[in-house]
């Protein structure tokens, strides 16, 4: 790899193609609708890699900056995104750098098409959005059929599919 290259394990996704097939119907549809009213809200971020979760999981804890965990989500397979059951959204003009009202109607129109919002948790997360028929974290029952059936029994199982 030459220098300056990043590895593509290691990039953001925002690839809709990667995300269970009702999940992102719900997404796009979300979407749309909130360019409809003027909420310029775009998936930053959808399937998260393995590889990527693990650097995200580092921050806060081995490397510095930030001075606190951004995820509890120690690999990919404790977030929905690893599963392409979750996105990032925020305001294309303003980045995450939005008013909560911002998320909050956002989330209103997520809802609607629905998914379940990561700012109603405990340890709030305002830009995550996941279909609304998953818990808010991948159960142990989630990651043994993923890893005995595969992704797409997942998707079957929590009706994303």
């Amino acid at each position: 790899m030459s220098a300056g290259e990043v590895d593509a394990s290691l990039r953001v996704s925002r690839d809709p193609r990667l995300l269970a097939p009702g999940f992102r119907q719900a997404v796009d549809r979300a979407i749309q609708e909130c360019g409809g009213q003027n909420l310029d809200a775009y998936v930053y971020e959808a399937y998260r890699s393995p590889e990527l979760q693990a650097l995200y999981y580092a921050r806060g804890r081995t490397f510095f900056p930030p001075s606190a965990p951004v995820t509890n989500a120690r690999d990919s397979l404790y977030s929905w995104h690893g599963f392409g059951l979750a996105v990032d959204v925020v305001s294309r003009s303003q980045g995450w750098s939005v008013a909560e009202d911002w998320f909050r109607r956002v989330a209103a129109v997520f809802q609607a098409h629905g998914c379940r919002w990561g700012g109603e948790w405990k340890m709030r997360d305002l830009p995550h959005f996941q279909w609304g028929r998953c818990k808010p974290s991948p159960s142990d029952l989630a990651r043994q059929i993923y890893r005995t059936e595969g992704l797409r029994a997942v998707w079957v199982k929590v009706g994303a599919a």
